[in-house]
């Protein structure tokens, strides 16, 4: 098996794309230690590695806490004795803004805080957490899951029903960041890249979904399923950019791209950025 060995942290692996890379890695061989917010879905994840052969274990909490990045890498040292690879997949649209202050830009600065604090620092700070050993033993894999949206403008539909502004500038953030960790990183044989995942049909984008049938004009009494596999028809070029393939990805084409990563396969690969997304975006 590829990741024979090999000890891998996967962060908000509870669900979605979390999930499909955690699978993915246990059954190349690694041992696996899940993190999600929710006890429940962290379970069903375990679970279904355990039930498949593989071996894991979980540290149930906000990924966004810096005391539970911390409890997550010493679970992973004391359970395995080392942290071979870190998936961050932290990261998601907040529920609410931050309070900011009243004024005429609070809401301004509370929806870019919030952005920030759920997408970007929650990597940087993990990332820290686990360089300190990675540095000692001279070796890891460091692999950031990113956003087309990181990658190119989205049109100002996408914008004003799907994603706010700010999570393209922290998506972008990111692709920044893994670029720099690589070339930090590299006299230790560390690397460092990001996945750009395309529009998977995760719960996220299930509610965009859901929201685009009842309460956008043009596409109102329309089934939710059908519009989304719309997008990879090329259905609505007025939204979204066309993609060649005409397929939409899963959560399993992501979990292959990092496990590519995370292997012998891409060891002279670092500070790139993969994108996964049928051909969606071409820079």
């Amino acid at each position: 098996m590829q990741l024979q060995g090999k000890v891998a942290i996967v962060t908000a692996a509870g669900r979605g794309i979390g999930r499909g890379i955690a699978l993915i890695l246990a059954r190349a061989g690694a041992q696996v230690v899940v993190n999600s917010y929710a006890a429940d879905t962290t379970a069903e994840t375990v679970a279904q590695i355990n039930q498949s052969g593989g071996k894991s274990s979980s540290v149930v909490g906000d990924i966004t806490d810096p005391g539970k990045m911390l409890e997550l890498r010493d679970h992973a040292l004391n359970q395995y004795g080392q942290i071979d690879i870190l998936v961050n997949n932290v990261g998601a649209a907040p529920k609410q803004a931050i309070e900011s202050d009243q004024h005429e830009l609070g809401p301004v600065a509370g929806v870019w805080n919030a952005l920030y604090a759920q997408n970007l620092l929650p990597v940087v700070q993990m990332t820290e957490a686990v360089l300190p050993h990675m540095r000692q033993r001279r070796s890891g894999k460091i692999i950031i899951i990113s956003s087309i949206a990181g990658r190119t403008s989205l049109s100002d539909k996408m914008l004003n029903h799907f994603v706010h502004p700010s999570y393209g500038a922290m998506k972008a953030a990111l692709i920044s960041y893994t670029q720099t960790l690589a070339e930090l990183l590299g006299p230790y044989n560390i690397n460092a890249n990001a996945v750009c995942p395309g529009i998977v049909y995760t719960d996220a984008w299930k509610s965009n979904a859901a929201r685009a049938v009842n309460e956008i004009e043009e596409f109102k009494g329309q089934n939710a399923d059908d519009w989304f596999e719309g997008i990879a028809r090329g259905d609505y070029p007025h939204i979204f950019d066309r993609t060649p393939l005409q397929r939409p990805q899963t959560v399993e084409d992501i979990g292959n791209a990092v496990l590519f990563l995370a292997s012998e396969n891409a060891v002279n690969i670092t500070g790139q950025s993969l994108m996964v997304d049928g051909g969606m975006v071409k820079t």
